[in-house]
C-alpha cells in the first residue's frame, strides 16, 4: 500500500504540488519569521559584543522602571560617579556615557528624519571606550562643538565648520561641526540621526545636568573584571550610598544587552507566528477540502481496492501517506521560501535606511524542525477525516459511477453548531457581568466554530440569494453557476471557509480602529478646548523643552500655550513602574478639560498629585491622601490635590511639571495646546507661531481637526501591517478556490463535454465557472463580515477596562472587503474557467465520471 501511495503522489504530481501551495505559503511566512529573527539576534550579539568589547565594568543605576511587556527604563546615574570610579585601583580609564534624542536640524530649517524618526545625541567617547570612528575631522572639546555621523551629515549637507541646530532636553541650540563619525562598521547605527558631543556638553544638553546614562570602565589588567566590578561597587557605595548604582562586569553588560534584543525579537516573532498560525489554520481548510473532494472523486478507486482485500486502515493509511508527502513537500518548499523572504525583508529594511548589520542568514536545526513538524502536522489534521472516510466506502461501490460527495443529515451539525454559539453568548454575557476577561477568547473560539458547522446549512439558502441577480443578469450560464453552488453545499462551505476567516479577522480589526479613532475625536472634541497643537511627529520622538513652552506664552497673539509631557516614576510602596502626565497647572486652565469630581488644576502643587476616579477607587486614595514615590533617585511624599474622571486623554496620575527638576527624570512635553488671544486672526497667529517653531528648529501647527485626524492616521498605519499579515490568508483562499474549481471542472468535464455538444458556447462555460467562483468567495465574505462584526464588538467589551467604549461599524472598509471578494472570485477563476474551456468535447463525452 505504500508502493501504491507513492505512485499515486508521482501520477498526481501536479494536483499535489498545487494542494503543497497552501502549505508552502504558510510555513514560508512561519519559517521566514524564524530565520529573520535568528539573523537578527546573531547580528546584534555580534554587535554588542564589539561595542562593550573593551569595557571591564559598567556603571548604571540600580533604580529601573518596569514597562510594557517587561522591558524596564533604567534611571539615569549621578555624573560625580565617573570621578569616584576613575580613583578605584586598577581602574585605568572612565568616561560617562549618554544616549538620548537629539534632532539634527537641516540647513532649510527641518529636522533631518530616517524612516524610524529615531533621533539620537549622546557623547562621543575616547580610546577603547568608544563605539565610534572619526572619520573626518576631530572630535568635539567644548561646549560648542558637535559630530555628526556620516549619513546624517550627507543628508544635512553639512561640510567640517558649518553651523548645525541640534534640539534636545536641554533645548535648541547652535553648534561648530568638528567631525564625522562612523558607528563600529555602519554608517549609522540603525536608521537613527546621531549628533554626537563632549561628555559635560552631552550630559547638560541631550541628558539632564548632573546626571549621565552611564559610566564606562577600563581596567589596567591587574585584576579580573569581577574584582575590578567588585572595587568599582564597594567605592561607589561608599560615595553615594548603597543601592545608588549597579556595577556589572563587561561580559554582564553584553549580555543584558543581548537578552533586551532577544526579549523584543521575541515579542516580534510571537506576533508573526500569530498570523502565521492563522494561514496555517487556513490552509489546513483548504487541503482539508481538497482531500474530501479527492476522496469522493477516487471512490470507485478507493472501493476497487477493498474488492480486492486491502483493509480498511490501508486505504486510510494510503491516503495519510499522500498528506505526509505533501506536508513534507510543502515544508521543504516553505523553508525555502522563507529563507528567501527573510533575505528579501534584510534587504528591504537596509533600503528603507535602517542599516541592518550585514550577516549570512542563520537557519537553525530548530527552525527546520518546527516549520517541518508545522507543515506536516498541518497537512495529517486537515487529512485524517477524508482518509478515514475513503477507508469507509464499502467495496459495492465499485460498481457506481459517482464520484460525488454523499449528502448528509445536519441535524448534529446544526445542534453542535448552536451549542458553540450558545457558549460564546454566555461568555460574552458573563464579561459583561463583570466575570473576567479571559473568557472572550474562548467566545471567540465558540462563535468561529459554531460558524464554520453551520456553513453547509446557510450555504444553500445565502447562494440561492446571492445567485439570483447573477441568474437573472446572465441568463442560462448564471443560473447554472448558482446551482453548482447550491448542489454540494458542504464543499461551498469548505471552498469559502479561508475566505470567511480572513475577512472576518480584517472585518474585526477594522472595527476596533473605527472604534478607536471614534472614541478619540470625541474625547479630544470634549477635553481638549484649545484651538491648536503644536506636534513633535516631525522629529521623532522629540518632545518641546519648557522653555520653548514658556516662550510661547510670551507671544501677544497667543492666548495660552500648555504642554502635555509624560514622565516615569516608581511606586516607592509596591516598587512597581508607573506613568504620569506631567503640565504646568498655571497654564492648563482653560486648554485642557478633565472634569475634576474634587479639586482643579490650580490646586496642583510641585508636591501634589492628581488622579483618576479609577486611581482612586483602585488605591483606596482621596484628597490629602499621601503617595510615596520616587522620582529618579528621589524619594518623595506626593499629596493628593485633585480627583478627576477616568478618561482617554488623561492618564492615571498627572504632577506638576516643577517636580521633575533636579531629578534625573527627562522634563519635556510631547504636545502643546494653545489658544489664540482675543481679536488674533488665524493668519495672525500662525505667522508668530511658526516663526518661533523655526526658529526652535521643531514642531508642527495643527488646528484641532488637523490633530485629530492624524491621531487617526497613525492607527491607520499602525493597523496597516496586521492588513498586509491577514491579506496573507486571503492568497491561501485564493488558492483554495483555484484548486477547488479545478477539482470540480476535471469532476464535471463529462457533464461540461455535453453540455458544449448541445450548444453552450466557450464563453458561456467561462461565465459558469466565473460566476461559481464570484458567488463562493461573496458567500464567505459575507459571513465573514457579519462575524467579523462580532468579533470587534468582542474586542471592544475586553477593552472597556482601557476606557474603550464607541462601537463604529466601518462601512467603507466593509464596502472594499466585499469588492475585494469579488474580485478574488474573478481571479481565482481564471485558470480553472480557462481549463474547462479547452476540454475536448468528444473525450469528455466518452470519459465516465
Amino acid at each position: 500500500m505504500f508502493r501504491l501511495a507513492v505512485r499515486n503522489v508521482t501520477a498526481r504530481f501536479g494536483r499535489i504540488v498545487l494542494t503543497a501551495l497552501a502549505i508552502i505559503v504558510s510555513t514560508a511566512f512561519l519559517s521566514g519569521t524564524f530565520i529573520f529573527r535568528d539573523t537578527l539576534q546573531r547580528s546584534f550579539d555580534a554587535l554588542f559584543a564589539k561595542s562593550y568589547e573593551k569595557v571591564d565594568a559598567y556603571v548604571q543605576s540600580a533604580n529601573s522602571v518596569e514597562t510594557a511587556f517587561g522591558f524596564e527604563h533604567r534611571d539615569k546615574v549621578a555624573f560625580s560617579a565617573v570621578a569616584l570610579v576613575a580613583k578605584v585601583p586598577g581602574v585605568v580609564d572612565a568616561q560617562a556615557l549618554v544616549q538620548g534624542d537629539a534632532s539634527v536640524i537641516a540647513k532649510d530649517g527641518r529636522p533631518i528624519e530616517r524612516t524610524s524618526r529615531s533621533t539620537s545625541g549622546g557623547t562621543l567617547n575616547s580610546g577603547d571606550l568608544t563605539v565610534w570612528k572619526i572619520v573626518d575631522g576631530r572630535a568635539p572639546d567644548n561646549g560648542g562643538e558637535v559630530v555628526l555621523d556620516d549619513q546624517t551629515t550627507a543628508d544635512g549637507h553639512y561640510s567640517i565648520g558649518d553651523t548645525v541646530k541640534v534640539n534636545a532636553e536641554g533645548g535648541s541650540k547652535s553648534f561648530t561641526l568638528v567631525g564625522v563619525a562612523r558607528y563600529n562598521a555602519v554608517s549609522t547605527l540603525g536608521d537613527a540621526t546621531w549628533a554626537l558631543f563632549d561628555a559635560e556638553t552631552a550630559m547638560n544638553f541631550v541628558s539632564k545636568p548632573g546626571y549621565v546614562d552611564a559610566v564606562l570602565v577600563k581596567g589596567d589588567g591587574t585584576v579580573s573584571d569581577d574584582e575590578l566590578a567588585h572595587r568599582v561597587q564597594a567605592a561607589l557605595d561608599q560615595g553615594q550610598g548603597r543601592e545608588v548604582s549597579q556595577v556589572l562586569t563587561g561580559a554582564e553588560i553584553i549580555a543584558r544587552s543581548q537578552t533586551e534584543i532577544e526579549k523584543g525579537l521575541g515579542l516580534f516573532t510571537i506576533f508573526l507566528s500569530i498570523f502565521s498560525l492563522i494561514a496555517l489554520g487556513v490552509g489546513c481548510f483548504v487541503i482539508y477540502n481538497v482531500f474530501s473532494i479527492t476522496a469522493a472523486q477516487r471512490r470507485r478507486e478507493n472501493a476497487l481496492l477493498r474488492a480486492i482485500g486491502a483493509s480498511r486502515r490501508q486505504v486510510t493509511r494510503m491516503m495519510l501517506v499522500e498528506a505526509v508527502v505533501i506536508g513534507l513537500l510543502g515544508s521543504a518548499m516553505g523553508l525555502v521560501a522563507g529563507a528567501g523572504l527573510a533575505l528579501g525583508i534584510g534587504n528591504l529594511l537596509n533600503a528603507f535606511g535602517f542599516g541592518v548589520p550585514a550577516r549570512a542568514l542563520s537557519i537553525t536545526v530548530s527552525t527546520v524542525a518546527i516549520t517541518t513538524v508545522a507543515g506536516v502536522v498541518t497537512t495529517l489534521l486537515a487529512a485524517i477525516v477524508p482518509a478515514v472516510s475513503a477507508g469507509r466506502v464499502a467495496p459495492v461501490a465499485a460498481m457506481s459511477e459517482s464520484a460525488f460527495e454523499q449528502a448528509r443529515s445536519n441535524r448534529g451539525r446544526v445542534i453542535a453548531a448552536a451549542v458553540f454559539i450558545a457558549l460564546g453568548i454566555a461568555a460574552i454575557a458573563s464579561v459583561l457581568a463583570g466575570a473576567d476577561s479571559i473568557l472572550l477568547g474562548l467566545a471567540v473560539v465558540a462563535i468561529f466554530v459554531g460558524v464554520l458547522l453551520l456553513g453547509p446549512v446557510m450555504a444553500n439558502p445565502i447562494a440561492r440569494v446571492l445567485g439570483a441577480p447573477v441568474q437573472r443578469v446572465r441568463g442560462i450560464a448564471g443560473s447554472m453557476s448558482r446551482s453548482n453552488v447550491q448542489r454540494n453545499p458542504r464543499r461551498t462551505a469548505r471552498t469559502a471557509a479561508p475566505v470567511l476567516i480572513g475577512v472576518a479577522l480584517v472585518t474585526g480589526a477594522s472595527v476596533f480602529a473605527a472604534s478607536i479613532k471614534e472614541q478619540l475625536r470625541d474625547t479630544i472634541g470634549k477635553q481638549f478646548l484649545g484651538d491648536y497643537v503644536i506636534n513633535s511627529s516631525n522629529a521623532g520622538s522629540l518632545s518641546f523643552s519648557q522653555g520653548f513652552i514658556d516662550t510661547l506664552n510670551t507671544l501677544p497673539e497667543v492666548g495660552g500655550a500648555t504642554g502635555l509631557g509624560f514622565a516615569g516614576l516608581q511606586d516607592a510602596t509596591t516598587n512597581k513602574g508607573v506613568f504620569a502626565t506631567t503640565i504646568n497647572p498655571a497654564t492648563a486652565q482653560g486648554l485642557l478639560d478633565y472634569k475634576f469630581v474634587e479639586g482643579s488644576f490650580a490646586a496642583l502643587t510641585p508636591d501634589g498629585l492628581l488622579i483618576s476616579t479609577g486611581e482612586a477607587t483602585r488605591k483606596h486614595l482621596s484628597v490629602g491622601s499621601t503617595v510615596p514615590m520616587r522620582v529618579g533617585a528621589k524619594f518623595v511624599t506626593l499629596t493628593v490635590d485633585g480627583i478627576y474622571a477616568s478618561s482617554d486623554l488623561a492618564q492615571a496620575r498627572v504632577i506638576h511639571r516643577d517636580l521633575l527638576n533636579g531629578t534625573s527624570v527627562s522634563n519635556t512635553a510631547g504636545f502643546v495646546f494653545m489658544t489664540k488671544a482675543p481679536g488674533v486672526s488665524d493668519t495672525a497667529l500662525r505667522a508668530v507661531v511658526n516663526a518661533a517653531i523655526k526658529t526652535y528648529g521643531v514642531g508642527t501647527l495643527q488646528n484641532r481637526q488637523q490633530f485629530i485626524d492624524g491621531r487617526s492616521d497613525i492607527i491607520d498605519r499602525s493597523l496597516s501591517f496586521i492588513y498586509g499579515l491577514l491579506a496573507l490568508s486571503v492568497v491561501i483562499a485564493v488558492f483554495g478556490i483555484v484548486l477547488t474549481m479545478l477539482l470540480a471542472v476535471y469532476e464535471r468535464r463529462r457533464e461540461i463535454g455535453l453540455l458544449r455538444a448541445v450548444g453552450m458556447t466557450r464563453s458561456q462555460v467561462r461565465t459558469t465557472v466565473r460566476w461559481e467562483s464570484v458567488l463562493t468567495s461573496l458567500y464567505g465574505a459575507i459571513v465573514g463580515v457579519l462575524l467579523g462584526l462580532v468579533l470587534g464588538y468582542i474586542v471592544i467589551v475586553a477593552l472597556k477596562d482601557q476606557g474603550l467604549s464607541h462601537y463604529s461599524i466601518p462601512t467603507t472598509a466593509i464596502a472594499v472587503i466585499v469588492i475585494t471578494a469579488f474580485v478574488v472570485g474573478v481571479v481565482a477563476a481564471v485558470i480553472p474557467a480557462w481549463r474547462a474551456t479547452k476540454l475536448d468535447v468528444l473525450q469528455a463525452i466518452s470519459t465516465g465520471t
